[in-house]
Order: C-alpha cells, then structure tokens, then sequence
C-alpha cells in the first residue's frame, strides 16, 4: 500500500488529538461519537502514515509516545489554524488591539461633505484605525482600482452599470445651487436670464471636457460665458470670493467650503443624483470593512 503524508486530513488529525487527551481508544470513540473499531481503523492508518506506533499499551491504559508527544502540541496549533479558515475575523472599533488600514477613493465633493463626520467618527475609537484618502474621478476608473486592489473602498457618483463582483450602497441625493458673491449680486441669479448673463467658474474633476450644467443650457438653447475654470471645490472658494464670479455647485457644498457665499437654486430642470458607497465583493464579508460601510452610512444620516 503507497501511503504518504499527503493522506493526513483533518479527520484523521481530530482522531489523534482525540485519543491522546482521552488516553484511550474507548474514550476517544464515546467523545468523537462513533464506534471503537472506526478509532481503531483510523489509528491504524496514522500509525502506517506516520511511521511511529503514537501509543503503546500501559497496563489497562495507553501512553503516547515520545514521537505523538511532540505530535500533539502541533496538531493542536495546526487544527485550531484550520478551524480559523472558515471563520470570518470579529473587529471591535473599541478594542486597543484591534487595527483596520483602508484605502479610501473619493473627489473633492465627499472630502467636504461626507469625510469630516466620518472622521469625527472614526476618531472616536479605540482600534488603531488608519485611513488613506486617495483622489478619484468617475466610475470606471473606481470599479478598475477596486478590482486590482488598489482601493478598498469608494464614495462617488452612484454608478449606473451592473458589475457582478462590485457592489454598492446608496448614501445620499444631491441638486445644483448656484453660488455668489451677494456684493456684487444684490439680485441672485435666479433665473435663467440672470445667470446666463453672468461671468462663471466651473470646477471640472479629472479629463471632462464638458460639464453636466453646459449639457443642460444647450439642451435648452442657452450658454454661459465661463471665466474660470478649476479643477477642485476649494479653488473656486478662495478664487469666486471678492469678484461677480458666480458657480453652480452640489448645495450640501453651502455648509462647507462655500460657507458665506450667496446661494439660490439653479434656475433649469436639473434632475436630482445620487452618491453611493462601493466596494469589490471580496470585502463583503470581512468584519473592519462592514464596520467600515456602516460608519460611513451613519455618517451620511444627519447631514443637512
């Protein structure tokens, strides 16, 4: 018969640790609930496996050998490792010797609105939690970073395609305001007539060309004269500020870097969107990455 070690499984592995802290074949049966002669059976395979008798008769009991001595002290390690595979990791943010690292992709818009309670509430917690916010532009480029493991997690605009190995929660709806300087406009530009007169910033994020606002206006054979263009939220703050530069811009931008600014709603139909937290679904079912989606959730509850 051709018997290796490759033929040790974890039955055979749970058998022997059996019988040596019961010190007996009759007490490893009745624990292991089954009978005598499968024990037997089953000591007989590890002993040809093994090439050592593991235990040897000592009067009406049975001692393990120098050989299952040292066995047993590894097998005990190696089966509690094996029981560990099919368990998923607990998290306790309160626990000091817990510890999370994540990597974050987000643009501007979630660092202003979203991360500063998420921040808070993280910061809250005993676990050494560490957190690396990294820039992102759109979806496709989200869904390819989470796929190679680049990211961890994502918050941006709701993605509009079905991935099977991605997926995603809702956070939050957001609408377009427009944002002045009221020292230089006393009246808001309110209506269509007002703000296509006026000078504008815009903010573009990554390569776009075109905006979402411009698509809009063209659609309703209407333009607007942009002066400036930028490429995050809190350039166009300091810059806007002091001149008749107007911006349309997400409304929940008002409680953040475009506090003090005059506000009123875009004066087209501007169809309202959604954010969404997302992730690769290798991360579903891990402990620190479901504390981490359901921080991020409670932290959207009670924004304005």
């Amino acid at each position: 018969m051709n018997i290796d070690e490759l033929d040790l499984d974890y039955r055979l592995l749970r058998l022997f640790l059996t019988i040596y802290d019961e010190g007996s074949v009759t007490g490893a049966a009745n624990r292991l609930g089954v009978g005598q002669p499968t024990v037997s059976h089953g000591l007989d395979r590890l002993r040809q496996i093994i090439g050592d008798p593991l235990f040897v008769r000592s009067g009406r009991s049975i001692s393990p050998t120098a050989h299952a001595d040292e066995m047993a002290v590894r097998v005990r390690a190696l089966l509690q490792d094996m029981r560990n595979l099919t368990r998923v990791g607990a998290f306790d943010p309160q626990n000091p010797d817990h510890g999370a690292r994540f990597v974050l992709g987000t643009n501007d818009y979630e660092v202003a609105v979203i991360l500063p309670a998420l921040i808070k509430r993280i910061r809250s917690c005993a676990a050494d939690i560490r957190l690396k916010v990294v820039p992102v532009t759109g979806g496709e480029q989200v869904v390819e970073l989470l796929r190679e493991g680049k990211l961890d997690h994502a918050i941006c605009l709701q993605l509009t395609g079905k991935f099977g190995d991605i997926a995603q929660q809702a956070l939050l709806s957001e609408h377009m305001s427009c944002f002045y300087d009221a020292a230089f406009h006393p009246v808001p530009p309110d209506t269509a007539d007002r703000f296509c007169a006026a000078s504008h910033a815009r903010v573009m994020l990554g390569n776009n060309d075109t905006s979402a606002v411009d698509d809009v206006l063209h659609a309703q054979g209407r333009s607007r004269r942009t002066v400036l263009q930028v490429s995050n939220f809190a350039s166009v703050a300091s810059l806007m500020r002091g001149t008749d530069v107007i911006a349309t811009l997400p409304s929940r931008l008002a409680g953040g870097v475009m506090q003090g600014f005059g506000q009123c709603d875009f004066p087209f139909d501007f169809a309202a969107y959604k954010f969404s937290q997302i992730w690769h679904v290798r991360n579903a079912e891990n402990a620190a990455h479901k504390w981490l989606r359901g921080e991020i959730f409670r932290a959207t509850r009670n924004l304005p």
